[in-house]
């Protein structure tokens, strides 16, 4: 029913809106269909960093990207100055905040395609096109996030941006907070199969490190193109704790984790006679150590794990505008990827074997594409292409050797039809392979909930083909409407299976679990309020709805996904108020659903809506901010349930249920920014 009310909602809200004329539109249209939105667009928002304007370009949701090996995997959907930025350690919002709004000349919302214009295989992307006159530019800015427990996690950082001579240098280094918004205090309560308590638990859970980042760039014209260098140095730790206690019983359970990462990148671009050319080289090592321990003064659980990985990029794009209408664009890249895994599990000093525990995993990556961007008319454009992916990864485990070899065209179509010029209808075809996550190979920990889980040296990527149609509206100046549809029919969906440890016992493990189908409803509105009596008021709604459908490889019935969250609702609320230079909001967020299906495990993860927040900005002058947010208001509740069978789930009864509930903390947090 709800799933039906949103259809009906969203239709409605299109037509609505396809019938309103765009009268006071602040975003000028150029050209090839593109949506240009000046400074004057985002005034009377006062934004602080280029992602604060992004947040409010109309009808567009942003995608920070994947974090997949390889490159071209990875985009978001955010453009600087044309290129997607050439780290992959930092997020792009991370990289977004590091850009002043006064150093933003105007955003470019690229909808379907434009000539010249690389979609990183994406319907949609935003440019960010920069300043180039001298400026200097030094932000300072200082946080504390404070739990009403008394808990605080304070960060900060300091940035700095030059312009000067058609160089670009920027420096920053920050402290990094990270926290878990769902520790609190809550009860975990035990039964057997029929459902009678057999123990209850006062819980208390508390997670939280603050680490460190050192990060610069400098970009210079070279060789009549564009040079760019850009290196990161970044520490974050991260503790977390978990206790039970009853009378006459106390169990602890702690993860301690760190990740370490350097990264340098190299990126040119610029012309080459009969096109332009993009180059990029880049390099990442990372070292990730975690132990978690299980301690109830009778049984003490030790897993450790260190793991050491690398990449090496190499990528090359030439772009050719074969006439005005048509593009053509080529290229490949090459990059090579290890991982070195070492895990330990041992039970009050013993040892426990478990399969893959020691893993040296690398991966010879390559990829060549060819796409073309064609725009016969102002009313439609076609971008088709295909992009051809071999992989070969060697495994070294326990003694043996194992190499594989993959190899997947993915072809790509989007089909546009642009019949008014704040109307849009695009078609999309694509198959989409995944990626092999190295960490899959090695085990993994989780004492507290599931246990060790088993690494596979089996895995195969899912591949997906993708039909997609969207309807995109824009309307009253700073609104639009987007309505997709997404079906998705799936190979060798990857979720878990159980693997053996070779002395007739079994782990779970990820695993493929043969062919599935998903299908994806997402409605995007962007409303603003002033035509209904509050000036400068806006809504912002984004609903996204998923079906998935896999048979169990245990019981062989239809079930979804492991750990897909079906349904997604955020909305949010805000007045810019010149007169108090402020802006003021209130938002909103269902939470989410999750459900595992393990050998002898069903896991049920659920928080509990409303998740409700508040803010307000306030900006007395260019050069000083504040931001107050007071969140999770409700304080949602989350409640993990497990229900551990006897046996293998499809022969043996529920053995005992185990849930764990805890009632997160509220918390405030205090931004303080200064431009120097």
């Amino acid at each position: 029913m709800q799933v039906r009310l949103l259809a009906a909602s969203a239709v409605a809200a299109l037509l609505f809106a396809s019938g309103v004329q765009a009268a006071d539109a602040p975003a000028e249209a150029s050209s090839n269909g593109i949506l240009v939105y000046d400074q004057a667009f985002f005034a009377s928002a006062r934004p602080n960093t280029a992602y604060d304007m992004i947040k409010r370009v109309p009808g567009f949701t942003f995608d920070a990207g994947a974090t997949a090996r390889g490159f071209a995997g990875t985009a978001g959907n955010v453009l600087i100055n044309g290129q997607r930025p050439t780290s992959k350690s930092e997020t792009l919002d991370a990289t977004l905040q590091r850009i002043p709004a006064s150093d933003v000349d105007h955003l470019e919302l690229i909808r379907g395609g434009a000539p010249g214009i690389d979609m990183q295989g994406l319907p949609v992307i935003v440019n960010v096109v920069r300043k180039s006159a001298d400026s200097t530019q030094i932000v300072a800015t200082l946080d504390d996030i404070i739990f009403v427990d008394g808990h605080q996690v304070p960060n900060g950082s300091l940035e700095f941006t030059q312009h000067s001579n058609g160089t670009t240098y920027e420096l920053s280094t920050a402290a990094i907070a990270n926290y878990d918004d769902s520790v609190g205090k809550g009860y975990h309560t035990t039964y057997d199969g029929l459902g009678n308590l057999l123990t209850r638990d006062i819980t208390h859970s508390h997670g939280m490190g603050i680490g460190w980042n050192v990060k610069g760039a400098i970009t210079t014209p070279l060789f009549g193109g564009e040079f760019k260098v850009n290196g990161l140095i970044q520490s974050n730790p991260f503790v977390d704790s978990l206790s039970y206690e009853r009378p006459g019983f106390f169990q602890l359970f702690r993860d301690n984790s760190r990740s370490n990462r350097q990264e340098l990148g190299l990126h040119w671009q610029g012309n080459v006679g009969i096109g332009e050319l993009e180059t990029l080289v880049l390099q990442t090592l990372r070292r990730y150590p975690t132990r978690s321990t299980a301690d109830d003064g009778t049984t003490f659980q030790d897993f450790r794990s260190l793991s050491d990985t690398g990449e090496t990029i190499a990528r090359a794009t030439l772009r050719v505008p074969v006439m005005p209408e048509l593009n053509l664009e080529a290229g490949a890249e090459g990059a090579f990827n290890y991982l070195n895994g070492r895990t330990s599990f041992a039970v009050n000093g013993a040892a426990v074997p478990l399969p893959d525990a020691n893993a040296y995993v690398d991966e010879e990556r390559g990829e060549v594409f060819a796409q073309g961007t064609w725009k016969p008319s102002s009313e439609w454009m076609l971008e088709a292409g295909i992009r051809a992916e071999y992989s070969n990864i060697n495994e070294s485990s326990s003694g043996t050797h194992k190499s594989r070899t993959f190899f997947y065209p993915k072809p790509r179509a989007v089909l546009t039809w642009s019949p008014l010029p704040d109307t849009q209808v695009r078609l999309r075809y694509e198959k989409i392979v995944g990626q092999l996550d190295f960490n899959n190979f090695i085990a993994t920990a989780n004492l507290s909930s599931t246990g060790v889980t088993a690494g596979n040296n089996d895995l195969r990527p899912d591949q997906r083909q993708q039909f997609a149609v969207t309807f995109e509206q824009h309307f009253w100046g700073k609104g639009a409407a987007v309505l997709t549809f997404m079906h998705e029919q799936i190979t060798d969906v990857v979720d878990l299976v159980p693997v053996s440890d070779g002395a007739g016992g079994f782990f779970d493990a990820p695993g493929n679990i043969g062919d599935g189908t998903n299908e994806e409803l997402k409605f995007n509105l962007t409303l603003p309020l002033d035509k209904i009596g509050i000036p400068n008021g806006l809504i912002t709604a984004t609903h996204v709805f998923d079906w998935s459908e896999v048979t169990d490889p245990v019981t062989h019935t239809t079930r979804v996904i492991s750990g897909q969250r079906p349904n997604n609702i955020n909305i949010k609320f805000s007045q810019d108020i010149d007169a108090w230079q402020s802006t003021y909001g209130i938002y909103y967020y269902n939470c989410w659903d999750e459900e595992y299906y393990r050998l002898q495990q069903v896991q049920f993860r659920h928080i509990a809506a409303p998740y409700v927040g508040v803010f307000w900005d306030y900006k007395p002058s260019e050069d000083w901010s504040f931001h107050f947010e007071a969140n999770n208001l409700w304080a949602f509740v989350y409640t993990d349930t497990r229900f551990n069978y006897a046996g293998p789930r499809d022969t043996f009864p529920v053995d005992n249920i185990d849930r764990n509930a805890a009632q997160s903390r509220p918390y405030v947090e205090f931004t303080l920014r200064h431009t120097f």
